[in-house]
């Protein structure tokens, strides 16, 4: 067994993918494009809150009346929805990948540069970086960062390599993404997943990618951007928006779309679907985590064996080999970047 790698007081790494703000456009008859606008409406909601009838310590308020609770409970909110006259709804956003997985940007320890570098170049070697992209190209075909606008009268998704201008188009995306069906597209995506391992692996060849859903939808359907959040405002619920040619346009947030790109990490213990790549395996809809320290599945203590892990990869593993797992993990932890230093604080 080889040396432990310990863990630095100061370990920072780049993110590998940098992606921009997803867009949302209508379009008319015409085929025009126009910005989807939020729409802010004051709304008489019922009082549903737990603190409507209830004290902090569980028991029911004395002040609480009958009257009381059926009173309105007023709040100005955000919404969008598809204009009347609209045919389809396009949501556009770029994601470039560049080379950061395989260098610490900061960090205290040359011996941690190193190992962090020597893991990164015999995974490469290995093909395991193309285990990643394939698992990203999934979630970006498969409209994953579509998340609550999945549900359509017909998705289709296209991706445009800006330097290439080549094109992988992917229909009926609103039946796929239940089945994860990308089976008639594998000789598609090879050149795909080369270029994209490619961008991750050599810096000079970063690739840049113009990603496009177009969706079909009912009549004057909701549609749902992100949110946004902010102190102080009169609103009860924003959304998050942009300036564009001076008309406000809602849009997806990068970190929004981004926590769906690396929705990729199932190699954990007892794993049924994929959660966004962290440290801990944290899980918001499940309100867990599921890669405890206690258990050795988290990044930390995975990273102290990155010198057993070198000697596998050389022994020249299937890069789909189940012991490769927590390999993945670790690099898609790499890709992610992040601050992962050790604090002096208890």
């Amino acid at each position: 067994m080889a040396d432990k790698v310990k863990p630095c007081k100061q370990h920072s790494q780049q993110r590998s993918l940098y992606i921009g703000k997803g867009l949302f456009f209508w379009v008319d008859e015409k085929s025009k494009e126009h910005p989807l606008p939020p729409d802010t409406t004051t709304i008489s909601a019922t009082k549903d809150g737990y603190s409507d009838g209830y004290a902090p310590s569980g028991e029911i308020k004395k002040s609480v009346k009958a009257q009381s609770l059926s009173q309105a409970n007023i709040q100005t909110i955000q919404e969008a929805y598809m204009p009347p006259e609209a045919v389809a709804l396009i949501i556009r956003f770029s994601i470039t990948f560049k080379a950061h997985s395989g260098k610490l940007r900061r960090c205290d320890n040359k011996e941690m540069k190193k190992v962090i570098a020597k893991l990164a170049e015999a995974y490469k070697n290995v093909g395991g970086y193309r285990v990643l992209v394939r698992r990203y190209l999934e979630n970006l075909l498969l409209g994953v960062w579509l998340w609550e606008n999945q549900c359509t009268l017909g998705t289709q998704i296209c991706l445009t390599d800006y330097k290439t201008k080549d094109q992988l188009i992917v229909d009926d995306v609103e039946t796929r993404c239940f089945s994860r069906d990308l089976d008639d597209l594998e000789e598609s995506l090879e050149p795909w997943i080369d270029r994209i391992e490619k961008a991750l692996t050599s810096p000079k060849d970063y690739c840049s990618i113009l990603v496009e859903a177009k969706l079909k939808l009912p009549l004057s359907a909701e549609v749902f951007p992100s949110q946004g959040f902010a102190e102080g405002e009169s609103l009860s619920k924003l959304l998050a928006t942009c300036n564009f040619n001076g008309e406000e346009q809602v849009v997806f947030t990068r970190h929004k779309l981004g926590a769906a790109v690396h929705q990729i990490d199932d190699w954990f213990s007892g794993a049924d679907y994929r959660v966004r790549v962290s440290t801990y395996g944290a899980d918001r809809e499940e309100l867990t985590a599921h890669r405890l320290p206690k258990e050795g599945e988290d990044y930390f203590s995975l990273l102290q064996n990155a010198n057993d892990y070198i000697e596998f990869l050389e022994s020249n593993p299937d890069p789909q080999d189940s012991k490769m797992d927590k390999i993945h993990f670790l690099m898609a932890c790499h890709v992610c970047g992040g601050l992962r230093q050790k604090s002096d604080k208890k």
